[in-house]
């Protein structure tokens, strides 16, 4: 009949109990199929181990590694290295796998089986799980066991491989670059030794040097000047006493040869006196001599006076008797007469002994003026090399920065590589010590109870699920295709018209041989099963016993 929305729970029952037939053998179908899966399937039984990354054991504060991949990417290339066609075909001479199918496939085909058997799982990024499915239980766990020491093997192996590779790469680029940083170095070192005192960075210095020279050539030319002035005065003094020298020699030979002259004070040996007369008559000739050309305000007439003065207090105290008191010394030497065998000879001397000292002294103010030029000549040469060197320093400076840029970006960059290096060398010491990233095996490979495939509780389980939708399911939809109305209580719920009476069944031949068929059906599909359950219990009954004890 047609399905309703508020039919009732006693509706629902009498549909099932309707359809009981279709409902039993569906679910004895089901049932029968699942055991018969759970029985012929061969059991295949799965290891598992947990392989743990155990993370660096000394800290990267102090020891960065150069193996920074992934525990994802590193597991896909081990796994590749582990599931490579040569590995596989060495686990299976080792452990004796597929003895049987070596006989009967390639080995190819063998492999690619064995890869279908190996799973690989990770467990966020600190864990990874290794299983293998195979029909004998310790073969799996055996198998498992060594797939996991190859992991961990390669695992080590590719890491220290990566830290020698690093390190050996990191040391290629720096004696690389090592040697481009020499050879910019010796053009560095060429520039500045062709253009030694030119340089940006001496700038400063030549500066400091042209104004001592400058200093050095005003220094010069003061002592130039001075070493003139004293020239000048000296050569005024030399002319002074070359007169004086011509005076006292006119004056003496005018004495000797002139009998007009007034006499000299007599000269006795005996005289206490005498080693002042000689110069007192000198003087006094001279003083005569002056008087004659020149007035009392002439400052050599008055200088001869004073010395003649003093000359006679010396006389007088050396005889023991006063100075003359009549008039002043000059007019005395200009009233009396010169004598005869005057003899001057003693202060010539002296004056042409000064003169020579003077001339001496003139020709070293010469020599000296002669230096101070030659010197200062070398000087304004030095001062011109020394502008030319500043003129020329902007020039340099250019040039400079273009070699100084190269060498100090080549520089920092060996400088970088060089930290690098130390650094990969120290990772590859610790690759090689085991005390980098590690696997370690958490739970070893574990020898399964249960096969693993097939899975009897969940085969069993599904089929529950499936027999329920199929046979009450099927019930329910059969019912919903079946447009019948079964006696007056359903046609109550299509139909107000009210029913008078109601026809019963009438059990004609057509019924009965209906009714003949449907138990038919209903005795053959029983034998059938029976049928089907004896054979399966009889060919499969060791089996299923097994399979009961493990279970029990």
């Amino acid at each position: 009949m047609p399905l309703r929305p508020n039919m009732q729970p006693q509706e629902f029952l009498e549909i099932f109990l309707r359809r009981k037939w279709l409902i039993v053998f569906s679910i004895l179908s089901i049932f029968f199929a699942a055991s018969v899966y759970s029985v012929v399937t061969p059991e295949r039984f799965k290891s598992s181990t947990t392989i743990l990354v155990v993370p660096q054991r000394v800290p990267e504060n102090y020891v960065k590694s150069t193996v920074s991949i992934r525990i994802e990417d590193r597991l896909g290339t081990i796994k590749q290295q582990v599931l490579s066609r040569t590995r596989l075909v060495a686990v299976m001479d080792e452990l004796g796998l597929f003895k049987e199918a070596r006989k009967k496939q390639p080995v190819e085909e063998l492999v690619e089986g064995m890869r279908a058997r190996i799973n690989i799982e990770v467990r966020h990024n600190d864990a990874f799980t290794l299983s293998f499915v195979h029909e004998n239980r310790q073969m799996a766990m055996l198998t498992t066991s060594r797939l996991a020491s190859f992991f961990i093997d390669e695992n080590l192996k590719n890491r220290e491989q990566q830290a020698v590779g690093t390190a050996d790469f990191l040391d290629s680029q720096l004696q690389e670059t090592k040697k481009k940083l020499e050879e910019q170095e010796e053009r560095v070192k060429k520039y500045k030794s062709a253009f030694m005192g030119e340089l940006p960075q001496q700038l400063q210095a030549n500066l400091a040097v042209m104004s001592r020279l400058q200093d050095q050539l005003k220094a010069n030319a003061d002592a130039t000047r001075t070493a003139q002035d004293r020239k000048m005065f000296i050569e005024s003094q030399i002319s002074t006493l070359e007169s004086q020298v011509a005076s006292i020699e006119a004056l003496a030979r005018a004495a000797s040869g002139s009998t007009e002259t007034a006499a000299a004070e007599p000269v006795s040996p005996s005289d206490p006196a005498a080693p002042y007369l000689h110069e007192l008559n000198a003087k006094r000739a001279q003083l005569a001599n002056l008087s004659t050309r020149y007035t009392d305000r002439y400052p050599e007439i008055r200088r001869l006076k004073e010395d003649v003065a003093r000359l006679e207090k010396q006389v007088a105290e050396a005889r023991g008797n006063p100075p003359s008191t009549q008039g002043s010394a000059g007019e005395t030497a200009a009233r009396q007469p010169v004598p005869l065998g005057i003899n001057p000879a003693s202060p010539l001397a002296r004056e042409k002994e000064e003169i020579r000292r003077l001339r001496t002294v003139l020709k070293g103010l010469d020599l000296e003026t002669q230096s101070l030029k030659r010197e200062s000549a070398e000087i304004r040469k030095s001062v011109i090399a020394v502008e030319n060197k500043v003129d020329r320093a902007p020039k340099r400076e250019q040039e400079m920065i273009s070699l100084t840029r190269d060498y100090d970006n080549l520089k920092r960059s060996y400088d970088e590589l060089l930290k690098k290096k130390l650094d990969a060398d120290i990772s590859q010491n610790l690759e090689k010590r085991q005390k980098g990233e590690q696997f370690q095996i958490l739970d070893p490979a574990n020898l399964p109870e249960e096969p693993f495939i097939p899975n009897r509780r969940k085969v069993f389980g599904i089929a529950v699920l499936l027999a329920l939708l199929v046979g009450f399911g099927g019930a329910i939809g059969l019912e919903m295709i079946d447009p019948s109305v079964r006696g007056a209580k359903e046609f109550r719920h299509f139909s107000p018209i009210p029913i008078l009476a109601s026809i019963p069944s009438i059990h004609d031949k057509a019924y009965a041989i209906k009714v003949g068929r449907r138990r038919a059906a209903v005795f053959g599909g029983l034998i059938t099963f029976t049928t089907a359950v004896t054979v399966f219990l009889l060919v499969y009954g060791e089996k299923v016993r097994n399979i009961l004890q493990g279970v029990r």
